[in-house]
């Protein structure tokens, strides 16, 4: 039995065909600071509810940020024309989906799921004065098995490539972690447009996606009593991490500055955060490399040298490597 009325019924776009925009200058004054300049935007605003969406084609993934502020009841109809996985982040509020294999799935705050939907409209009932950002990277199942050949943490999700109906990949949901806050928040306040924005935002993304997959491959392993004990010295090692990335410390050096045994410091980074020490670091340095190429007047050389690269041939090597495009002689 539906109990809300057809006006409250709001279509949500999950995905689309042929996506047909609308300009920026239709949009509340104050959404103008949301919006990424790369992005396609959709809009919509009445009486029970308000909804931006921005969407990013960015190779095999399709980007969607959904901005929704339910002023009253209404039912959110999230749609897709064809089957699609979705790798989701939630912010800000809950919601409850209708309709699945279960009775109903909590999307909760600041956790993540995969899921597998199928085409058409799906339910999620939402309360009065509620308000969420929901960020959707969409890939077709078609395409796994190619990303997956390139990169073998997601060859354990080609398992699930069965799952039939539209349900959660995931057994449990996934805490949006500081490395995937860091991604989102990079991929909301790019810049960047045209090559450059889909170059960047891409990685992105597949960050995103590998992160998801290592928190799969170690969801059944107990946390370990050691990652608590030092979650106060991982936070202060995150944050030396992300705001020195030209530095380059080695793990010892590193246990030995965040008084964090050697022994636990590798695997208790991994528990908190889904990525390796050397993975993390290697992401920064790419991602300040990237951005100094492109934002500041230096030569390729003093680049190489701020970045920790031994020669300005070696670092075009591997930002060409790492974000997949050929920078300009």
């Amino acid at each position: 039995m539906h109990s809300i009325l057809f006006k409250a019924n709001k279509l949500l776009l999950i995905e689309k065909n042929k996506p047909s925009y609308v300009p920026a200058s239709s949009l509340p004054v104050e959404y103008l600071k949301l919006i990424m300049p790369f992005a396609g935007l959709y809009f919509r605003g009445d009486k029970e509810c308000e909804i931006l969406s921005q969407h990013i084609n960015v190779g095999p993934f399709s980007l969607w940020m959904h901005d929704i502020f339910a002023k009253d009841r209404i039912m959110l109809l999230p749609y897709t024309p064809y089957h699609i996985w979705t790798l989701n982040f939630m912010y800000e509020d809950t919601l409850v989906v209708e309709g699945t294999q279960k009775a109903v799935y909590t999307l909760e705050e600041r956790e993540c799921n995969l899921f597998n939907l199928d085409p058409g409209l799906h339910r999620i009932p939402v309360a009065d004065n509620t308000k969420v950002l929901s960020v959707h990277i969409n890939i077709r199942p078609a395409f796994l098995p190619a990303l997956a050949q390139r990169y073998p943490q997601l060859r354990a999700l080609l398992t699930r490539q069965s799952t039939t109906g539209t349900s959660a990949v995931n057994a449990r949901p996934h805490p949006v972690n500081p490395v995937c806050d860091l991604l989102i928040q990079k991929i909301l306040t790019c810049r960047y447009t045209g090559q450059q924005a889909h170059v960047f935002i891409y990685r992105c993304c597949l960050e995103l996606l590998l992160n998801f997959a290592t928190q799969e491959a170690h969801a059944d392993e107990p946390f370990l009593f050691s990652s608590l004990e030092y979650q106060d010295e991982y936070r202060q090692l995150f944050r030396f991490l992300v705001e020195h990335p030209h530095k380059q410390c080695s793990v010892s050096e590193l246990s030995l500055i965040f008084n964090i045994p050697m022994a636990k410091l590798e695997k208790g980074f991994v528990q908190h955060y889904a990525m390796t020490i050397h993975d993390f670091t290697y992401m920064l340095r790419m991602m300040m490399a990237y951005n100094a190429l492109h934002q500041v007047q230096w030569s390729h050389e003093v680049i190489a040298d701020a970045a920790g690269f031994s020669d300005a041939d070696t670092l075009v090597d591997a930002v060409e490597q790492y974000y997949e495009f050929r920078i300009k002689k």
